[in-house]
């Protein structure tokens, strides 16, 4: 906790996840484009987090939706890719009139960026939060 204030500066060590736009049930906005590799204030703050929740839920009209995950790091100072112990893609996947929830381990990330195969509709619903454990 910061000296001389009564809240939390951040997410602390969390068991349940936390929304990444710090309001429970808020769906995070994704983008279309590559991020600027060096923009430090792109996406979400991940407060070093370890896991990282995706919940995607796609409308009925057929298209197809997925999302990949871009990391930055304050000590790299770059956007690139997020990609798992195995190699993959941190991504939720084709996804097409139904749901999938997915969680990732991110450890060390400090941000997040969401980047769309093709743009969210006012039907689709986007969520992400962090966890410590």
């Amino acid at each position: 906790m910061a000296t001389g204030r009564t809240t939390w500066d951040s997410y602390g060590r969390t068991k349940c996840p936390k929304n990444l736009t710090g309001t429970h049930g808020t769906e995070v906005a994704s983008v279309t484009s590559e991020p600027t590799l060096t923009d430090a204030t792109a996406g979400y703050s991940t407060e070093n987090q370890r896991y990282l929740h995706i919940l995607l839920d796609t409308d009925t009209s057929g298209d197809s939706r997925t999302i990949t995950v871009w990391g930055f790091s304050y000590a790299f100072g770059r956007w690139a890719p997020l990609t798992d112990a195995r190699g993959n893609a941190v991504a939720t996947g084709a996804v097409s009139d139904s749901q999938v929830y997915k969680v990732f381990e991110i450890g060390g990330c400090d941000r997040v960026l969401f980047l769309a195969n093709s743009a969210v509709n006012a039907n689709d619903f986007l969520f992400a939060a962090c966890t410590t454990f």
